[in-house]
């Protein structure tokens, strides 16, 4: 008589939430098949019933049902015990899908069911298949809702300018062409972010243009006379009104960092500091 051997895992992310059910069929020590399905929102256990049914129907490929024993190997000790009779299936939900596991077992000329730790190697794999899938269906989601744009990305301040310029046309357009001085104060749960800053160092400053317009795609940049897209200019309207600008810092007191070049207006809010390297920032060809 020919014998397989399968292994079969469940996961759900919030049981129920999204899940997947994984399996793998064996013939000795020969993987026949490894193979996952990604479900959307189910619970644990109804992944654990769908990787055994479809691993079952799965063995019919790979050997002649009638002379074929399946031995299956599986983590949930709910659903083997269910399997073997020991429990009975009280939840609606997996009534059918015990019913229907029990049908295509039937055509093989004997099945096994055994219950093993998470720490089988072949339950371990069957687990990372899982885990992988889902996975990469979080990271494409996310991708697909940023493309629709319904997923915001949030970003938290680390601080706040105090600045001289008070009002719209009191700033410079660019902070290299002001020698005023400007303070920047760190929220005091990010001082330890601000470790090897010293005076004399060149930083970026990234701040959000709170008082930007965002709806603005094309301007007429400084100097020039034809439409150009914001993403092509300096200029601080565009969608994300997120500004990068060169200073050079004055002195560290501590969390406030006097900076010299800073365009932004009083009360910008503050997103990142970063180092200038002259060997990383400045393009090979100049």
């Amino acid at each position: 008589m020919d014998c397989l051997t399968i292994y079969t895992d469940g996961a759900s992310r919030g049981n129920p939430g999204e899940a997947a059910a994984a399996w793998l069929i064996l013939r000795g020590t020969d993987v026949l098949e490894s193979d996952v399905l990604v479900l959307g929102k189910q619970t644990n256990n109804v992944a654990e019933y769908t990787a055994l049914i479809h691993a079952i129907r799965s063995a019919k490929k790979f050997a002649e049902p009638k002379t074929t024993e399946l031995i299956i190997y599986s983590d949930s000790e709910l659903m083997i015990s269910q399997m073997n009779g020991t429990y009975k299936v009280r939840s609606a939900s997996l009534q059918p899908l015990h019913q229907e596991a029990k049908e295509s077992a039937s055509a093989f000329a004997k099945v096994t069911y055994h219950h093993v730790p998470r720490e089988n190697p072949y339950i371990g794999s069957c687990d990372w298949l899982c885990n992988n899938a889902l996975d990469k269906r979080s990271a494409a989601d996310l991708i697909d809702d940023l493309r629709k744009g319904r997923e915001p990305i949030e970003c938290k301040p680390i601080g706040v300018v105090h600045s001289p310029f008070k009002e719209r046309g009191s700033a410079p357009n660019q902070g290299r062409n002001t020698q005023e001085i400007s303070r920047i104060e760190i929220f005091p749960e990010y001082r330890d972010g601000l470790t090897g800053l010293s005076a004399g160092n060149a930083v970026f400053i990234l701040c959000w243009f709170d008082r930007s317009e965002r709806d603005i795609l094309q301007v007429v940049p400084h100097g020039r006379k034809e439409l150009t897209g914001v993403f092509a200019t300096r200029a601080p309207v565009r969608p994300n009104p997120i500004s990068l600008t060169l200073v050079t810092i004055e002195s560290i007191e501590g969390t406030t960092l006097t900076v010299r070049g800073l365009e932004a207006f009083d009360n910008t809010p503050v997103l990142d500091i970063k180092p200038y390297h002259a060997g990383i920032d400045t393009p090979e060809n100049e």
